[in-house]
């Protein structure tokens, strides 16, 4: 038996291997070439290397706004929902007390 046709094997599998590996940076690349400039509604992907600084600082004010303006809006929505369910316990437990105050 000779080594030959094991070294050979082995050689197939690197280049088999290789192929696949190129195969599939392709398909990233092209993946990623895709979505970096895709824009959606609370994010612009962008690759961070091809931005400014200036453009940078930019993006992370913009960022934090919108998530400060949303905090907001949960914070006042909250705020409403708790007090128009304490006034509604307060009414309720009014009549509920008139109730059996006259049913004595």
């Amino acid at each position: 038996m000779s080594f030959a046709g094991h070294a050979f094997d082995a050689i197939k599998r690197v280049q088999y291997n290789r192929a696949i590996k190129q195969m599939h940076k392709s398909r990233y690349n092209k993946l990623k070439e895709a979505i970096r400039n895709t824009q959606t509604k609370y994010h612009d992907f962008r690759d961070k290397s091809q931005l400014t600084p200036e453009e940078l600082i930019k993006y992370k004010k913009q960022i934090k706004a919108s998530i400060v303006k949303e905090r907001w809006i949960v914070i006042i929505k909250s705020l409403s929902a708790t007090a128009i369910i304490a006034v509604l316990i307060i009414y309720i437990s009014k009549f509920l007390y008139n109730l059996f105050i006259n049913s004595f």
